[in-house]
């Protein structure tokens, strides 16, 4: 049991809720997420992520929490804004605006389709660079070895310099080529403004979803920061004071450039409770929600599994 004091919240994170299955990334089903809010309408005092962060604490006789989602894909308004107005919940949204300006969703999300969908059991035109042995053998016998080495691959490539990533997924995406990559997907501009003005909190969560701490380069690194901000304050006249940082992706040379590029919080992941008191508000922590079972959804919520990790932690 975990025991919230006053000085204590909980920032979920989720990504997609939509009723479609996907066996490289699964979209949280609607009915888990009529569950989720459920239970913390009557488990907590929900507010919006900005009060919770920047106004006086709300006066209530339970902990406090509120619910963000990253990216910006369009079942946001399709699959979940209809249960957040069943239940009158609050929530807010990061976008990453190159998705909506080419109408294409993040590369991590890419590499998850082609992967899943491509009937292609071998790269032969590969440029891996300086990957480890392990990736540079790629021949598979069935559709589930290629989706297994997608699954691998995709999370090493968040961690390797940013250069090298760009050089790989495109190198992937061309020798998977016998798909066509998804549009429809994200949020329009248009879509974006209606969610805001439908009272929803909108960010920004960078350019091109890299994970920020990889980029070598200052200029880029502020590009993503800066210019997802200034897009985002263009296309639909919202200034966010919030970043969202792709992937759960800093450190304290991400946190200082955040800072100067005028953001008052950065948001990461970490599956930890909020404390304010403990935290730096450039290194919030979320915890993140799947489609898994309603009992260990209950216990991301409540923080019970982020203990348990705490502990037994080496």
């Amino acid at each position: 049991m975990v025991f919230f004091s006053k000085q204590t919240a909980v920032i979920l994170l989720l990504h997609r809720v939509s009723p479609e299955r996907n066996v490289m990334w699964d979209p949280m089903d609607p009915a888990l997420f009529e569950q989720v809010l459920k239970y913390v309408q009557r488990r907590f005092h929900t507010i919006p992520l900005n009060e919770l962060l920047f106004q006086p604490r709300a006066v209530s006789s339970r902990p406090l929490a509120a619910i963000t989602f990253d990216d910006g894909y369009k079942d946001f308004i399709d699959c979940t804004i209809p249960l957040l107005k069943k239940y009158n919940m609050p929530a807010g949204i990061f976008v990453t605006t190159d998705c909506i300006e080419n109408n294409l969703p993040t590369w991590t999300y890419l590499l998850d389709y082609v992967f899943e969908r491509s009937k292609i059991l071998s790269l032969r035109q590969a440029d891996f660079g300086a990957l480890p042995a392990e990736y540079r053998i790629a021949n598979w016998h069935s559709d589930a070895q290629r989706i297994l080495y997608g699954k691998k691959i995709k999370q090493y490539l968040k961690w390797v310099p940013a250069v090298l990533r760009k050089a790989i997924i495109q190198s992937l995406l061309s020798n998977l080529n016998d798909v066509s990559l998804p549009s429809g997907m994200m949020m329009s501009w248009e879509d974006v403004k209606q969610v805001h003005t439908a009272g929803y909190e909108v960010g920004p969560h960078s350019v091109t979803h890299p994970t920020l701490a990889t980029i070598e380069d200052d200029e880029e690194l502020d590009y993503e920061l800066i210019y997802a901000g200034q897009q985002l304050k263009e296309k639909a006249g919202i200034d966010s004071p919030v970043f969202s940082y792709p992937c759960g992706s800093y450190d304290d040379r991400v946190i200082a450039h955040t800072r100067r590029a005028g953001y008052k919080a950065g948001l990461a992941v970490n599956r930890r409770l909020y404390k304010k008191v403990a935290h730096d508000i450039f290194a919030i922590p979320r915890i993140e929600l799947y489609n898994e079972s309603w009992l260990k959804s209950r216990l991301r919520i409540n923080g019970t599994i982020s203990f348990i990790e705490k502990i037994i932690k080496p």
